[in-house]
Order: C-alpha cells, then sequence, then structure tokens
C-alpha cells in the first residue's frame, strides 16, 4: 500500500535530513565497539525513537522457528514474545521474504494481518504498522518495525528515515547475534566436556572399586555377594558401552559414515525388539499391527526409536510405542509418556546438541540431536507435543509407505 505523504516545508525536510545524518553519525559510533546483541538492539530502538514519532517499536529476527521480537520498545507482552511468525506470512514475515518495506494503515481490516496477533495484548492499540527489512549480504536477516494507535501515521519521509537505519545498523546486529550464537556453543562445548567427563569417569569408578573388591576380598565373599559385585560391574560396563556408541553415533553421522540401506521391515518384530532390549522393558508398551510394513533401513530405525524409548523411560517414567499409516499412506511412529512433558521454551532447543534442559540426570544432550540425524537420513521428519492427556509425544513421520 502506498504511504500517505505529509505536507512538509523545503526547510523541514533539510532539517530532518541534516538531523538525520547527525543520528546515523552517532549510532555508528555509538553500536560500533558494542558486543552484546542486547545493548545494540537497544540502540538501534533509541535511535528509532529519536527520529520518529510512533507508539511501539520493535526490532525482530529469525530463526528455524519463524520471526520472533529480539527487543521492543515499549516492552511488550510474554505472549508476543513468544510467539513466531512464519517467513512469508503476516507483515513481518512478508518483509523478511520479499526484503522490501510494508506499510499497513490500519491493520484492523488489513488481510495479511494474523487476527490472533491483530488482536493480542500490546496488538489491540496498534492501527498503523511501518516495518523495513535489515539486509546482510543481500538477505533479509529481521525486521525494523513501528506502529501507531492513529490511522494512516506514517509518510514517506518517514520509511526513508527507517530504510536508512536498517542500512547502518543491519551488519552491526548480525555480528552481534552471531558473536552470541558462537559464546553459546563455546558453552554448551564446556559443558559437554564436563558432562563427558563425568559420565566415563561415574561408570569406570564403579568399576574399578568393584574389581579392587573382588581382588581383595573376593575369598571372604559368598557367591551372593559375588553375583551382586558382578552384577554391578556389568551395569557399568553397559553403561559405559552406551555412552561410547552414543558419542561415535554422532562422528559417524557427521563424517557421512552411516550408510542407509533400505529393505521392506516387518514394524511389530523390530518395535518389539527395541522394547525387549530397552532399559527397562517392563515400562514399555508396544502397539503395532502385525503385517505392518515400512520400507527402509531397519538398523538406523532401531537405533531412532531406541533413543526415544530410552528418552522416555528416563524422562517420562514409561514409554508407549504405537505405529500406525494414514489414508495419505504416511507411516506414523509414536512415542509418548506420562512424564511432566518438555516445556514450550525448551522444545526447540532439545534437538540442539548438548542441551538438556534443567533435569539433573545422566546423559549428555546427544539423544535427541542424533534422533533427528538419523530420521533425516531416513528421509523421516520428527515432531515434538504434548500428548493429550500428559508427557512428551515424538511423531516420526515417512512419507513412503
Amino acid at each position: 500500500m502506498a504511504i500517505g505523504q505529509r505536507a512538509r516545508t523545503p526547510e523541514e525536510r533539510l532539517d530532518r535530513l541534516l538531523e538525520m545524518q547527525g543520528l546515523l553519525a552517532r549510532v555508528a559510533r555509538d553500536i560500533g565497539p558494542a558486543l552484546e546483541l542486547q545493548g545494540v538492539l537497544s540502540t538501534v530502538l533509541g535511535a528509532v525513537r529519536a527520529m520518529l514519532d510512533f507508539g511501539g517499536g520493535t526490532i525482530q529476527l529469525v530463526d528455524e522457528r519463524g520471526v520472533y521480537v529480539a527487543a521492543a520498545d515499549p516492552p511488550i507482552s510474554p505472549d508476543l514474545l513468544d510467539a513466531r511468525v512464519p517467513v512469508g506470512t503476516g507483515l513481518s514475515g512478508r518483509v523478511i521474504s520479499t526484503a522490501e518495506s510494508i506499510f499497513s494503515p490500519d491493520i484492523t481490516v488489513d488481510d495479511r494481518v494474523d487476527p490472533h496477533l491483530r488482536t493480542a495484548h500490546s496488538n489491540s492499540r496498534i492501527r498503523s504498522y511501518l516495518a523495513v527489512p535489515l539486509i546482510v549480504l543481500g538477505s533479509a536477516i529481521g525486521v525494523l518495525q513501528v506502529d501507531s494507535d492513529d490511522v494512516d501515521a506514517f509518510d514517506e519521509d518517514d520509511r526513508s528515515v527507517l530504510e536508512g537505519l536498517a542500512v547502518q545498523v543491519s551488519g552491526s546486529i548480525e555480528s552481534a547475534r552471531r558473536r552470541e550464537d558462537l559464546l553459546e556453543v563455546e558453552r554448551m562445548k564446556a559443558d559437554f566436556i564436563a558432562r563427558i567427563s563425568h559420565e566415563l569417569r561415574t561408570p569406570l569408578t564403579v568399576m574399578g572399586g568393584f574389581t579392587d573388591t573382588l581382588l581383595l576380598h573376593g575369598s571372604r565373599l559368598d557367591p551372593e555377594q559375588q553375583r551382586e559385585v558382578l552384577g554391578r560391574i556389568k551395569t557399568s560396563v553397559s553403561r559405559l558401552s552406551a555412552l561410547i556408541e552414543e558419542i561415535l553415533n554422532v562422528s559417524s553421522l557427521d563424517a557421512g559414515m552411516s550408510r542407509v540401506k533400505p529393505t521392506r521391515v516387518e514394524m511389530a518384530p523390530l518395535l518389539q525388539e527395541v522394547a525387549r532390549l530397552s532399559i527397562d522393558p517392563s515400562r514399555v508398551v508396544v502397539a503395532c499391527e502385525d503385517g505392518r510394513q515400512l520400507v527402509t533401513d531397519p538398523v538406523i530405525l532401531r537405533h531412532l526409536v531406541n533413543q526415544l524409548v530410552d528418552n522416555a523411560l528416563k524422562y517420562g517414567g514409561d514409554a508407549v510405542v504405537t505405529c500406525s499409516r494414514d489414508e495419505t499412506a504416511r507411516t506414523f511412529i509414536v512415542v509418548r509418556d506420562h512424564g511432566p512433558g518438555i516445556a514450550e521454551a525448551d522444545r526447540h532447543r532439545v534437538f540442539q546438541r548438548f542441551y538438556r534442559g534443567n533435569h539433573t540426570g545422566a546423559g549428555m544432550g546427544l539423544g535427541l540431536p542424533v534422533v533427528r540425524q538419523l530420521a533425516a537420513a531416513l528421509v523421516a521428519s520428527v515432531v515434538l507435543d504434548d500428548a493429550p492427556d500428559g508427557g512428551a509425544r515424538f511423531t516420526v513421520c515417512f512419507e513412503q509407505t
């Protein structure tokens, strides 16, 4: 939509141009040495506030889940902070996909706006909406946006100001964000190293201690005590073997050494075998029709489902595994539990390497990332959501029969 033009004298235009040039110089000076993303975003929003008359302003960035609000002036409601707009939809999503500015003189009658977001809390007052892309190396990395309670509140000069500022700050925003991402990866790696050291030392310590017990005091232990000691050693060996296998699987996937060998697989026997080999078969229930088949790699699929089942047992207390097919011939393997579930804020992170959330149980944060990689190797997708009666539910979808 075209932006309405306010009547400004040549003198007013010149004064505003000079003011904008001074502002851009100050912004460049202020954010040049800035390293923290939030500091950069706050400086940019302060510059917008100094140049434009608006009710609310945001800087929106893009992640794997869509477009989200990274900073706002004034602060916005939590539900809007948590919201994600798919790229290509809504006003902000269209700015990202087209890399072009968008103006809506009245969002209450604009069918490009999500009706739910249009009326959500702090959005309910908005009428005018102006957004320009933040472009780095030809791609839109985000949106610089202002809004107003008034209809048709912005003009071409306002858009020029916002676009000029966006050009000035896009590179600094992306640099700060990448630095923040690198710091988070380094933090997670350091946490992983500390965790793996603990995870590997624990079974080794148990094995060493009980081996010493047998060597030093074996003759004084009755057969039942000896069996108990050997059982503890065997449990630690199994734990150590599982940890090493997990690390090797990740390395093999990264190196491209895992080769898919598809064959026609009987699903019920495979899922029953996964249950039998799980850490506690008594807490696993399998529901799959006899004769259900899938063309896939049985070794990779077995390992994928095993990871999901063991994850459910460790963090949810039980595991229910089902296999079904819909009317489009897609096959679904669902693994769910009846535990506390996974918080909405953590769901996009549980598939990241080394991330384990707030729980304190054993593990290195590799299980679910491996699941996603194995699913990709089998040309399948993995979706996490809530089970209807509580707990977490992982659904693996195969498009082919």
